[in-house]
């Protein structure tokens, strides 16, 4: 399984924490930070809290469009790697949430393993790239 954590080590506001949600979906759609954490503002994330499930698919499904990929739910990381080679993708395993871009794992190192269990997966549209991409360019 291959990682990498280098997009995790972006600098980000010291007075948030908990910032999973927006950290995936940043490295998922290639902008930075600043763009996806105002975009999980907008529909209501608190800072300094984690982004309750009902968030992630408010902004993912509802407002991006990205698809949702019932068949990865429940299933090991490691299958669904074996899928995910083209593409990119929001995951979210039990209390956390990262990006699978390409086949590679966008997470901190050893948070996420091949037995981990996929809870939600998005593709990234490209409709959702161009919105993210529309609104990095506003902040």
């Amino acid at each position: 399984m291959k990682k990498e954590t280098t997009a995790y080590a972006a600098e980000r506001p010291v007075w948030d924490k908990d910032d999973c949600s927006i950290r995936a979906l940043a490295v998922a759609t290639g902008v930075p930070y600043a763009a996806a954490s105002i975009a999980f503002s907008s529909i209501g994330r608190r800072l300094k809290k984690g982004t309750e499930l009902s968030l992630s698919v408010k902004l993912h499904e509802e407002m991006l469009g990205m698809k949702r990929i019932e068949s990865a739910e429940g299933m090991r990381l490691e299958a669904f790697l074996m899928l995910a080679t083209k593409g990119s993708f929001v995951l979210h395993k039990s209390g956390h949430a990262f990006a699978v871009v390409e086949g590679v794992v966008h997470d901190w190192q050893g948070t996420t393993r091949a037995e981990t269990t996929v809870l939600r997966a998005w593709k990234v549209t490209e409709g959702a790239k161009a919105k993210m991409e529309a609104l990095a360019k506003m902040v």
